[in-house]
């Protein structure tokens, strides 16, 4: 008797290749979440700072999303600086995406 797992071989890359998509997908919707929340949270006077968020996504699965903001003064805002604000809202927006997979 032959078994042929050439139907499973090819069903099991079919399947990787959709877990691999459904990955990207999601990690790149929470690059950007995340980039929409902190535009959200962060204080406003004149917009420069919440128009310093810039989102890249991942290109490929397993890449890491990155969303900075080169606004010289973002860090003393996150510090509390500002009272529309409470401080460390960058690390509140964050802690809701990893403590439980998003707002």
């Amino acid at each position: 008797m032959k078994i042929d797992f050439s139907d499973l071989k090819r069903n099991i890359a079919t399947d990787v290749a959709l877990t691999e998509q459904q990955l990207l997908d999601y990690a790149q919707k929470t690059t950007f979440d995340v980039q929409r929340d902190l535009i959200l949270a962060t204080p406003v006077k004149d917009g420069t700072a919440r128009r310093g968020w810039h989102a890249t996504a991942p290109a490929k699965p397993f890449e890491e999303g990155v969303v900075e903001n080169q606004v010289a003064y973002i860090g003393k805002l996150n510090d509390g600086s500002s009272s529309q604000a409470p401080a460390n809202f960058v690390e509140n927006v964050v802690e809701r995406y990893s403590s439980n997979g998003g707002a």
